[in-house]
């Protein structure tokens, strides 16, 4: 009999003070490190705007021994309170290239920013042919005719704060991590939610004196030390987003480094909400990239969809190998009842039409998670899926388990029920070792994280423990109207 391995959770119960945890990213590094990202969040489990930061846990083999470090933390509010004024950073993802550099983007609000709260265009304007973010004295910071000055080039660690008229000189400077300096020296404000306690203002901070644009800012940091240390920030928000979108942020999860024309590309999954007001449901997911190791970044089309899946959202990558069928495929959210796929053959830069995948039916627009491994069932590829099983809410998490056949379709060969109740999003990763791990959300604003293996011929097995026997109900829709759907095309 195999001899059980012991884990502990990546996070405990409040973690860097905080009570609730969401959104789950996971990867493993090149040395077997594995990584787990989350958001902090501060006595609520709610979406910014809110006071909400990112950590990290890292152990040497996904098992045991897990260490911390917060990345990516704006401290306006103590750790302690909930607060819709809070600057935030929400939904991580991370990858890691060939070069051993781990990368992980976020989204970064001001105070009071977040999904339905940003404002259309990238806060960014072209001066002096350089795209440079915008500031402003006003407490209106969602106007931007009240955006009078802007941030030069950076000398070393610092940069000036200039006129936007005359490019005269202010006496502000900011430095990389966006925080302000008059004359030289910082200048602070009281931390809210505390007594006593000064911090140096930011612009993205309610209480600076000179504040950024109130809208997503695709927030960029990386690590040359297997995470323990992490770079000052970069926005790359101009680069990618289009000046008519408002909302433009990341698909939590990993991203993916590939070879693509004899150099490496790294990839992150995007969605946008441009038309959310001629449409409530609408949001489009693209892909970003960069052939430079970070340096600069492209995306790709705006992936159409079909008809029945109204949109799409936070996706995923997988790389599809399967004899002379070669691709990238992206698994997305949407509001059908199957989750939703596209294929690139040119490296991510442009994409076939979303359609359902009829045999991954499931939770609606909720995150789900897919990824390829080295496993072989039969000479074939096997890809993995972790997703909710109800599709009139939240609940009963599957593991599916597909092999990918000559012409790239993926055939679901198995499932396996882990969690009855309430299951949201989730993150899988290939451990060191040949087994797996999936990171999910068991509870409204809990995540947890249970390691399993795959049998030669399918089988999922939990590697700790028996294995629990789910005795819900999987809801499934299979009507006449779905299938005559599919076979107009339009789902």
């Amino acid at each position: 009999m195999e001899q059980k391995k012991f884990y502990e959770q990546p996070f405990n119960d409040k973690q860097f003070k905080s009570e609730r945890n969401r959104i789950p990213s996971l990867y493993t590094l090149r040395d077997g490190t594995v990584i787990a990202g989350a958001d902090m969040r501060y006595g609520h489990g709610s979406d910014s705007p809110n006071n909400i930061d990112i950590a990290i846990a890292l152990s040497k083999d996904g098992y045991t021994d897990w260490d911390y470090v917060m990345v990516n933390h704006f401290d306006d509010y103590a750790d302690t309170v909930t607060e819709k004024e809070s600057a935030s950073f929400i939904d991580s993802i991370l990858v890691q290239s060939e070069t051993g550099r781990i990368f992980l983007l976020a989204d970064a609000y001001p105070a009071g920013g977040g999904y339905l709260q940003s404002k259309v265009g990238t806060g960014y304007a072209e001066i002096n042919g350089k795209k440079r973010m915008l500031l402003t004295t006003g407490k209106h910071a969602d106007k931007l005719n009240s955006f009078g000055y802007y941030v030069g080039d950076f000398d070393g660690y610092k940069a000036p704060v200039l006129t936007r008229k005359a490019s005269e000189a202010t006496g502000y400077s900011i430095d990389r991590s966006f925080r302000l300096y008059k004359n030289g020296e910082p200048i602070y404000c009281q931390q809210r939610g505390s007594e006593g306690v000064s911090v140096q203002q930011n612009v993205f901070y309610a209480e600076a004196e000179l504040k950024c644009y109130r809208t997503t800012y695709l927030w960029l940091k990386y690590s040359d030390d297997n995470g323990k240390t992490w770079s000052e920030p970069e926005i790359i928000t101009p680069m990618v987003k289009n000046e008519s979108e408002g909302f433009l942020g990341a698909g939590p999860g990993r991203g993916m480094a590939i070879r693509h024309n004899g150099k490496e590309r790294i990839l992150f999954c995007v969605y946008d909400n441009d038309g959310l007001f001629k449409d409530p449901i609408f949001e489009n997911a693209s892909v970003i990239y960069s052939d430079d190791n970070g340096k600069t970044w492209h995306r790709s089309n705006k992936i159409r969809i079909r008809r029945g899946l109204k949109k799409t959202s936070e996706a995923q990558l997988v790389k599809i190998e399967s004899g002379d069928y070669k691709a990238l495929r992206i698994y997305a959210r949407n509001l059908s009842n199957y989750i939703a796929y596209a294929d690139s053959t040119d490296g991510g830069e442009t994409w076939t039409t979303f359609r359902a995948d009829r045999g991954l039916e499931g939770t609606r627009n909720c995150m789900v998670s897919l990824i390829d491994t080295s496993k072989k069932i039969d000479g074939k590829q096997v890809i993995i899926c972790s997703q909710g099983g109800n599709i009139k809410e939240r609940a009963d998490g599957i593991l599916r388990v597909g092999v990918t056949e000559e012409n790239g379709k993926v055939n679901w060969i198995s499932n396996y029920h882990h969690k009855k109740g309430f299951f949201a999003y989730s993150c899988l990763t290939e451990l060191p070792d040949g087994n797996f791990a999936v990171y999910y959300e068991d509870e409204p604003a809990h995540i947890t994280y249970m390691v399993f293996s795959v049998s030669d011929t399918g089988e999922i097995s939990e590697v700790n423990g028996e294995n629990p026997e789910f005795t819900g109900t999987v809801a499934t829709n299979n009507s006449l109207s779905t299938r005559l759907k599919f076979a107009l095309g339009l789902m």
